[in-house]
């Protein structure tokens, strides 16, 4: 009895608790980030204190007003896309960044997620709204990116000139060179051969951060690119006695759209990868599937793994899951950004210890 009676006075207290208007209107007042209520013709029902600070506008102000006109500075739903989305297609919920115009006329970048409501009959009833300023976030992004951009542009000349003289010096244009002189610039230069590759991965980041690549489409075989890649990693995989396999249906794949070059990157980066991650004797299987919308490429590998918790960031820029191995951490950011040009996805799978799969698709007929 005593445990039945303690169950009914938690329920009592959780059904006044979730009832209760002073609960609702603490938990609003306390949010850390923007909140505001519509109803279904975007008119202002509830606007929190951190909302306030955000807009500069007062809850006395907008109550009552449009959002669209205070918010955007218009009367047209259509220049609230979140409301187009979520009032008119009644969408779960979508997170997007927008930008908010402050009272003051000041604009600055919000992260916004706005969900529907409906009464018990589901009929639609408003929606709400919960942002947060990115500003500062945005401008640091904005920031690095510039830098990144820069300190690329910048080292690219002296290293090529620097490099032309190494040339220069190894073909004994300065003069003989004895056997320990040339020992030592073979060293050099491959070291320069690395800041060379690095240099490049940092433009190339930089021109498909900044959005500036579009795919140079046209018929690409991916069978053949493949087999080409193969053959270009055969060197490095026979140094650690692996083996590479290559699985596809008999039936002549089917030819997509795609910047060959571009592509060319992705499959030999992550070819690579599985190599380099991969310990003496393993094996590495690419494997091209053909499914109804679009091209399935995996690598797959019996290499080291990556732990749950670096699987996250495996795609972010500057991302080293081992740091004992040579590299700008760019690949697989790079990679992310070409595939998703091509309106395809780019994902991992990996066990510790067990091995890595890596695919990414490519939409068909996308000419």
């Amino acid at each position: 009895m005593d445990n039945e009676n303690q169950n009914n006075d938690q329920s009592s207290h959780g059904a006044s608790l979730l009832s209760s208007p002073h609960i609702y209107t603490m938990i609003v007042n306390n949010l850390p980030i923007g909140f505001t209520l519509v109803d279904k013709d975007g008119i202002i029902l509830e606007f929190n204190p951190a909302a306030e600070i955000l807009t500069g506008f007062s809850k006395d102000e907008v109550i009552g007003k449009s959002h669209f006109k205070i918010i955007h500075g218009s009367k047209d739903p259509n220049s609230c896309p979140l409301f187009t989305h979520v009032f008119e297609k009644h969408a779960p919920s979508i997170a997007t960044e927008t930008v908010l115009k402050t009272k003051s006329g000041k604009a600055i970048s919000l992260v916004v997620i706005a969900f529907p409501l409906f009464d018990t009959a589901r009929s639609f009833i408003g929606g709400a709204e919960l942002f947060r300023d990115i500003s500062e976030f945005k401008r640091l992004e904005k920031e690095r990116k510039n830098l990144l951009s820069m300190f690329a542009h910048d080292m690219k000349n002296p290293v090529v000139a620097a490099g032309g003289f190494l040339t220069r010096l190894r073909s004994g244009k300065a003069g003989p060179l004895t056997e320990k002189q040339k020992e030592y610039l073979a060293v050099t230069t491959r070291a320069f051969a690395n800041l060379q590759r690095l240099i490049t991965d940092f433009l190339e980041f930089s021109r498909l951060e900044g959005k500036e690549y579009k795919p140079v489409l046209s018929p690409y075989n991916l069978e053949e690119a493949v087999y080409r890649q193969i053959e270009m990693m055969k060197i490095e995989a026979d140094k650690k006695s692996m083996l590479i396999a290559f699985e596809y249906a008999q039936e002549n794949l089917p030819v997509v759209y795609a910047d060959a070059a571009m592509i060319d990157r992705v499959i030999s980066n992550l070819i690579n990868n599985s190599i380099k991650y991969t310990n003496v004797g393993g094996m590495v299987t690419i494997r091209i599937t053909t499914r109804d919308e679009d091209i399935l490429v995996e690598v797959l590998d019996t290499g080291i793994g990556i732990h749950d918790e670096d699987i996250p960031c495996v795609f972010d820029a500057f991302c080293r899951v081992n740091r004992d191995v040579e590299g700008s951490g760019l690949g697989l950011s790079i990679a992310k950004a070409i595939i998703e040009a091509h309106h395809g996805t780019i994902s991992v799978e990996s066990t510790p210890g067990k091995g890595s799969r890596f695919w990414f698709t490519l939409p068909k007929n996308s000419s």
